[in-house]
Formats: C-alpha cells, sequence, structure tokens
C-alpha cells in the first residue's frame, strides 16, 4: 500500500488583499516500490472545493498516479480550498424572496436548519407552494470559505503549489527532469498558472478542461447576479429544485477606489490568454478539452493552445461534441499519455527555476508581479 505523509508550511503573503493566513498542509503519497533514481514528482491539484485529503485523492488517485508514472504524488490543501463551507443569509436575500414572491421569511425561519441543505429545503418548501422551482437569480444565499478565506481565483493557489513543490525539492533527491503537474477543470487552471508562472519547472502540464482565464460569476457574483454554484435536489414528486448561490468573496468590479477592486491587473495575472507572459520552455503541455464541456470555454482554450504552440511544445486532444469513446477518466488520460508520448513527461535537463534562481517580471498594466525563486526551495512575489 502507498504510504501518505503529511506537512505543513508557512505560507507566502497575500500580498492582493493583505488576508491572514494558514499554513499550507500538503500530502505527499509515495510508491510502493519506493524512491529510486527515476522517481520524479507529479503534482495533484484538486477542483474547485475539492480536499486534498478526500478518500478519493488519498486511497485512489494519488496512489494510482504515483505508482503508474513512479512519481511523488502531491495534494495541497491551498488558499480557498474549502469552498461553499457555510451558507449565509443575508437581510438582502430576506429583502429580495419576501418582495419577489410575496412571502414573510425572517432569520428565525432558518433557526431550525442544520445544514445547507436544510436551509435550501425550507426555501424550496415556500416556493413551491407557488409552482416555483427555480430561484430568481436575485435571491441567491452567500457561500462562505472556510478558514475565513476566499476565492483567489488561481493566483494565491498557484503560489501555494510552488511553495509546496519547492519544499519537498529541498527534502528529497527526486528526477528533477520528471517533474509534473495535472489537474481537472480548476485544477488544471492551477497547474497551467503554475507553468506560467515557473516556466523552466515542469517537464509537463496535463490539463484537463481547465480554465483559461478569470471566471468573473466565481469571483464577483453577488455583482454580477450571475451564478458561483448551482445547487438541485429532488423533490418528493421527482421534480428538481434549482437554487443559485453567491460567492461571500471581498473582490469588487464596481468601486474602483475600493482596495479590492478586481482590476485588469489582477485579471492579467491570471489570464493564460496574455502572450507577453508567455517564456519559451521545454515544458510540454497536454490539453484534453471536450466540446461538450459547460465548466470551461472551449473557445478560450482554443486560443489558449495557438498562444502556447509558439513557446512550448503542446500536444491538444480537442474532443468533438457528443464523442464520449475516450477521456472519461484519469486512468483513460494516463495510459493514452504513456502509450503516445511517453517521453515527453521528461525535459532534457535537471535545471528548474529554483536552481536557476529565476526572476520574472509580468507586466499587468499599471502593476508588475515579480516572481523570484531561490535555490533553497523559496518563492517570493511582489507588486511593484
Amino acid at each position: 500500500m502507498s504510504e501518505t505523509i503529511n506537512i505543513r508550511i508557512s505560507p507566502h503573503p497575500d500580498i492582493e488583499l493583505g488576508n491572514e493566513r494558514s499554513e499550507i498542509e500538503a500530502f505527499l503519497t509515495f510508491p510502493e516500490s519506493g524512491l529510486n533514481s527515476e522517481t520524479g514528482i507529479i503534482m495533484v491539484l484538486t477542483e474547485l472545493g475539492e480536499a486534498a485529503d478526500t478518500d478519493y485523492q488519498t486511497n485512489q488517485l494519488r496512489p494510482y498516479l504515483a505508482n503508474k508514472l513512479n512519481c511523488i504524488a502531491i495534494g495541497v490543501n491551498y488558499f480557498g480550498i474549502f469552498r461553499n463551507s457555510q451558507i449565509q443569509i443575508r437581510p438582502s436575500f430576506l429583502h429580495n424572496i419576501n418582495r419577489i414572491y410575496g412571502l414573510e421569511l425572517s432569520f428565525e425561519s432558518f433557526a431550525g436548519a442544520k445544514s445547507g441543505e436544510d436551509i435550501y429545503r425550507i426555501i424550496a418548501g415556500e416556493v413551491i407552494k407557488l409552482g416555483v422551482t427555480s430561484l430568481d437569480l436575485r435571491c441567491q444565499p452567500h457561500l462562505l470559505t472556510g478558514r475565513g478565506e476566499y476565492q483567489s481565483w488561481g493566483f494565491l493557489p498557484a503560489i501555494d503549489c510552488l511553495q509546496v513543490l519547492g519544499e519537498v525539492l529541498q527534502r528529497y533527491d527526486i528526477n528533477k527532469k520528471k517533474i509534473l503537474a495535472y489537474g481537472k477543470h480548476y485544477g488544471g487552471y492551477i497547474a497551467s498558472l503554475m507553468g506560467k508562472y515557473a516556466p523552466r519547472v515542469f517537464s509537463a502540464i496535463i490539463d484537463w478542461e481547465g480554465y483559461s482565464r478569470t471566471e468573473l460569476r466565481h469571483v464577483v457574483s453577488g455583482e454580477l447576479i450571475e451564478a458561483d454554484y448551482l445547487f438541485h435536489f429532488d423533490l418528493n414528486n421527482g421534480v428538481k429544485f434549482y437554487i443559485a448561490s453567491a460567492c461571500n468573496n471581498p473582490w469588487t468590479i464596481e468601486d474602483e477606489t475600493s482596495p479590492s477592486y478586481f482590476s485588469d491587473s489582477h485579471r492579467k495575472i491570471r489570464s493564460l490568454l496574455c502572450e507577453e507572459h508567455r517564456k519559451p520552455s521545454e515544458t510540454c503541455y497536454y490539453i484534453f478539452h471536450s466540446e461538450d464541456d459547460l465548466t470551461s470555454s472551449i473557445a478560450a482554450k482554443d486560443r489558449c493552445v495557438e498562444i502556447l504552440q509558439r513557446y512550448n511544445p503542446v500536444n491538444y486532444q480537442r474532443i468533438a461534441a457528443g464523442d464520449s469513446s475516450k477521456f472519461n477518466s484519469v486512468e483513460d488520460i494516463f495510459e493514452w499519455l504513456l502509450q503516445n508520448d511517453q517521453n515527453c513527461l521528461q525535459k532534457e535537463n535537471t535545471d528548474t527555476d529554483f536552481s536557476l534562481n529565476s526572476i520574472y517580471d509580468f507586466v499587468c498594466g499599471d502593476k508588475i508581479y515579480r516572481f523570484s525563486y531561490a535555490e533553497d526551495g523559496g518563492i517570493k512575489v511582489n507588486i511593484i
């Protein structure tokens, strides 16, 4: 059975909003055969809201990848990972739902709720009497992120994961030609951001239907009147009931004078479509994206691939709508990789941005984000 250990490291400061940080918790799963001169690393980035220490991640996914690839498989509880930990009913919600549907809900109406689903079912019980099975978007409960965090949308999570990687590179003598990052949806986006911020670290980035840019509905959904998260459940008669919820983030796009204003500079550092941020490197990108995917834009992914191909080796598996014949699981993806392109999972040299003490300046409008790496495994990010 694959061994898993837990490590904790001090986090990088939140240089954008100054949020107080908790320690970063990471989980290292080792190959059953132990470490040898060929053992590499794979960063396994979870989807939005999925912790790295779930049963699936700990006992299925990371052991599979560790043994299949002869890698230390690393999961990270990055900043903002405990999404939707609690539902918050605000006065604005009560005002809107009572005004729109003619109800008389109050905070006391939810006194008996023991879970988020209880809250949703109390709401459903009131409006279903009116024949309503999908709430107006102006009636959105707010979702809170655990540990007092918020959705940094890729930026702090990518830095957290790079910090963990730097720490592991110091602790273990691994094959530095084989450092990979894999993720699906938000995890694929974090993996690709890591490749952007540290272009000379990874041998391969495996992106399964990841985002390519900021999705404002996950950052300022309350201001957009657009759902951050859509919850549904079955009613007694088999009808599904839908409730959209907004994220309770500090960001704003309405008040340009606010220190939490989500400006074009914030968007550019998070964008994979900003060509001037690209640095030529050996990192090979394996991108799997279906036209049927409703989570992230395939048009944006097409543009991302077009840019990447000018700087990196890219293998793009663009899956036609309705084609469910392949790439339905993690196993499908890695079986295909090992059969078709195994050599590209390793790069030619052992240098990394850490060993090279690399410094990168990403110009983002009126701000410059400077990433500095150190041979002791450290990473420092400043806004100039």
